[in-house]
């Protein structure tokens, strides 16, 4: 049997072929347009043969790959723009970093994510903390809205319960304010996108977080300190460079508006009942 395989998600534009017969097994792979490499093994038994190239399949398919025929041609990849790839890089950086990914939400440790996504970065050239640092910016706006902000409202102010309704103090301090941002976005891509599109994702069943620690300031210094770590006496140097490039990008400038006023006090609970008197319920125990 011979099954043919392609992977052309986000940077990827590589072939994975696979021919097992008895107890023979030949593949090849490689970057798309080349010949590649080649390996062969041979199994104890035809069995043992089909039981791990069926394993092998279901491996690759897992990391995107997807079938074709064999005789189809191989689609042209298309060329990413500069900020899609920075894209890519960016999310990369982050959930590589994340050691906890598929560990129980109270093994989670904020420092020890920053310090791996430093030392993460620390690996790469100036050039590329650049274009970290860039789009960490483009993201910290992105989340600048009044909803995000109403959802920094409801998981960190005081409040309390007046007949039945959960009412907040809606201060936001604007330093807290950028920290919780940071805290969003250490949560990967997924969660980014999907809190972007409803707070109230935040406890649709499909993510589980410690609330009681909701700022990820390290997470702005993360370029620099990478830089530092093969640079002596640069200090800020990635993030003044950015700052001269994409003066736009400012996350903490005077010029930055929402959209509309968040919402605080009564108002929380009849907008966001579900996501209130969930996180109003776990702040209280």
């Amino acid at each position: 049997m011979k099954r043919n395989f392609i992977n052309q998600e986000e940077l990827s534009d590589k072939f994975w072929n696979i021919e097992y017969t008895g107890k023979v097994q030949k593949i090849s792979f490689g970057k798309t347009g080349t010949k590649g490499r080649e390996t062969e093994k041979e199994f104890a038994d035809e069995k043992d043969c089909i039981k791990e190239s069926e394993k092998l399949i279901a491996q690759k398919i897992k990391k995107g790959y997807t079938e074709i025929q064999e005789n189809d041609e191989i689609p042209q990849k298309a060329e990413l723009s500069d900020n899609e790839k920075a894209d890519i890089y960016f999310w990369e950086a982050i959930e590589k970093s994340n050691k906890f990914k598929k560990a129980h939400w109270s093994e989670y440790d904020i420092d020890e994510h920053i310090e791996n996504l430093t030392d993460h970065l620390s690996k790469f050239g100036k050039e590329r903390m650049i274009l970290f640092e860039k789009t960490l910016q483009e993201k910290l706006s992105e989340l600048y809205t009044a909803e995000i902000a109403e959802l920094s409202i409801i998981l960190e102010c005081d409040f309390k319960k007046e007949d039945g309704v959960y009412v907040f103090d809606d201060y936001l301090s604007d330093d807290g304010f950028i920290y919780f941002r940071c805290w969003l976005i250490l949560k990967g891509k997924e969660f980014f996108e999907d809190i972007k599109a409803d707070i109230q994702s935040f406890v649709g069943g499909k993510y589980s977080f410690n609330i009681g620690d909701c700022w990820a300031e390290g997470l702005l210094y993360v370029a620099d300190d990478a830089y530092a770590q093969n640079h002596d006496d640069e200090e800020a140097i990635i993030k003044d460079t950015v700052y001269e490039l994409y003066p736009e990008n400012d996350y903490d400038g005077m010029e930055r508006s929402m959209e509309r006023e968040p919402k605080g006090g009564a108002d929380l609970h009849k907008m966001y009942p579900k996501l209130v008197e969930e996180i109003a319920a776990l702040r209280t125990n």
